[in-house]
């Protein structure tokens, strides 16, 4: 029987300055018997591309074979892009890059993709309708959830069950699923085979309650994400939840953090408690995005942490 240690993993995009023996072998060092791998899209290409290896069986196979030496038994593939991009080439090599990575989750006997739902609007601008007014805000959302996300979804619903692959949607700021509430409605329209990656950290800073979110998404959390978040009360002050500057500003009223670093180890055991509640069974996945931590220390710091918490 799997314990929650033999289900932690790291997503593999803060180490892609490694090439792929490197990345393996650190697996190795720290004992994990599961990855996240970026394989296209935001996440990048440098350990795995999911469009080169759909033509390519030789490589895929080798891949995964080198997996299997290394300990590696469980596998998450991470494809996050935007296929409702209003820049129509855009949108469509994101589409393109998810169905690849759901035919290669497929060849490679992975249950579980995940990427994000996407998000519209008209050029190379994005629109984010996340208030009630004016009412512009509203009348847009109904209409691209009606007439662009829905559909896109519904057919990726069906492609997913055909496949055998769940696809999990990462609940991010920016795009138009990136709440519970948001992912249960788009689940109620298109099917089963769409769930959850939920992320503490994307919660924290929308005003969300992380454990709150387990109970009411229940068996559509597909896919976890190890992160953590902490604020800056001065810059807070002045810039609030939805702080508009780039993430590699200094400072700013929040970041993201290694777990352990924002909240303490009470937190992350009640998580990892409501999480066996409600019967997850899925990859428990470190995404290092703490800008004061190199990867390699951040990481590190991350697994010590979540095994002490995992005791």
């Amino acid at each position: 029987m799997q314990t929650l240690a033999d289900r932690l993993a790291f997503f593999t995009p803060a180490l892609d300055t490694q090439d792929w023996p490197a990345l393996l072998q650190q697996a190795a060092t720290w004992q994990l018997s599961a990855l996240e791998l970026g394989v296209g899209g935001y996440p990048g290409t440098a350990h795995a591309d999911a469009l080169a290896l759909r033509n390519d069986p030789q490589r895929r196979q080798t891949l995964r074979a080198d997996l299997a030496a290394h300990g590696v038994h469980h596998l998450v593939l991470s494809c996050h892009s935007n296929p409702l991009h209003p820049d129509v080439p855009t949108a469509r090599q994101a589409d393109d890059l998810l169905q690849a990575t759901l035919e290669l989750a497929n060849a490679w006997e992975v249950d579980t993709i995940v990427t994000f739902s996407g998000v519209g609007g008209s050029g190379s601008q994005f629109n984010w309708p996340i208030v009630g007014w004016p009412s512009e805000y509203p009348r847009y959302r109904e209409a691209v959830w009606q007439n662009e996300l829905i559909p896109y979804w519904q057919g990726i619903n069906e492609r997913a069950r055909e496949q055998g692959v769940r696809v999990a949607l990462e609940m991010h700021g920016g795009f138009l699923v990136h709440s519970p509430g948001t992912l249960l409605e788009l689940r109620r329209a298109c099917g089963p085979w769409i769930g959850a990656n939920l992320d503490p950290s994307h919660f924290w800073w929308q005003g969300l309650d992380p454990l709150a979110g387990i109970e009411v998404l229940a068996e559509a959390v597909f896919h976890v994400h190890l992160k953590d978040w902490r604020a800056n009360p001065q810059e807070l002050a002045l810039w609030g939840f939805l702080d508009p500057r780039p993430m590699s500003h200094t400072p700013r009223a929040w970041q993201f953090a290694v777990p352990g670093s924002g909240h303490g180890d009470g937190f992350w055991r009640a998580f990892l408690l409501r999480l066996q509640a409600h019967h997850y069974t899925g990859l428990l996945s470190l995404e290092h995005e703490d800008p004061d931590l190199p990867p390699l220390d951040g990481i590190q710091q991350g697994i010590d942490f979540m095994r002490q918490c995992m005791r």
